[in-house]
């Protein structure tokens, strides 16, 4: 009987010492600055607008958002327009005789991402500043109008020379919808 006794209160207490032990861990539900501005950003994008998320980080506030805003349009332009150039190079050697070889072999692949566009109409919507051991780091949701952007669209289809294509285009089923979903987006942005 003492035994069970003793076991009892040895299981009672180790229960006590494992729950007090797990703590009251909370798990955070809170999303990053980087993540929450992209969220936003996705929300303008299916509205028809081209918004990008920048981040800048420095000891000093004034050139943190500078560094946010440049690496913002910098994404803007890599939206836009981005050409991609990729080399692949694989290198394989087999030396020695036949009883005795070695095999060498070396693959590297190196990809290089450019964008060169003019950006017309662009402009911080919003900004999440975060400040960290002395270190201000900005998050800033850059966007582009859809107004302006389908106006230097249609801007740069008539400076091309090919009047007809201009023609087709606006003419066009893809004509009547930008001007819809720009209508949509200045209907909700009045909102």
């Amino acid at each position: 009987m003492k035994k069970v006794l003793v076991l009892l209160i040895l299981a009672a207490f180790g229960l006590v010492l494992l729950t007090g032990c797990g703590g009251s861990k909370q798990v955070s539900a809170k999303k990053s600055p980087y993540l929450q501005m992209q969220k936003r950003a996705n929300e303008f994008n299916k509205n028809g607008a081209v918004a990008v998320v920048g981040q800048g980080e420095s000891s000093r506030e004034d050139i943190a958002r500078k560094k946010s805003y440049t690496d913002a349009r910098a994404n803007l332009a890599e939206a836009l327009e981005t050409k991609v150039q990729t080399l692949s190079k694989s290198f394989l050697e087999e030396i020695g005789t036949s009883g005795d070889t070695e095999i060498n072999e070396a693959f590297s692949k190196t990809t290089k991402t450019m964008a060169s566009t003019v950006l017309k109409g662009s402009f911080p919507e919003d900004e999440i500043m975060v400040e960290k051991e002395g270190k201000i780091t900005i998050y800033t949701l850059m966007v582009i109008d859809p107004s302006t952007f389908n106006q230097s669209i249609l801007d740069e289809m008539n400076k091309s020379g090919n009047k007809k294509l201009y023609e087709r285009f606006r003419s066009s089923q893809a004509y009547d919808e930008l001007n819809n979903e720009m209508e949509s987006y200045e209907a909700n942005q009045s909102e």
